[in-house]
């Protein structure tokens, strides 16, 4: 079952022209853009194991604990 959830998000002027000729140009909808960008982002930002690549406090105490 694939869950979908509707997210709200402001953009300033510059990036919401942006983003709507980026749609002109490609005939596709601002949402499916904005899907490809965010899952895009975030798959560079975990590795091949599905671990997050960036190290934060929570990371820290978790790795030294093993």
């Amino acid at each position: 079952m694939e869950y979908k959830k509707r997210i709200s998000v402001r953009l300033d002027e510059r990036t919401a022209m942006l983003l709507n000729e980026l749609s002109n140009i490609t005939q596709t909808g601002t949402s499916v853009i904005i899907r490809g960008m965010v899952s895009r982002s975030i798959e560079e930002l975990i590795d091949e194991t599905g671990n997050w690549k960036m190290h934060n406090e929570k990371n820290k105490s978790r790795k030294s604990k093993l």
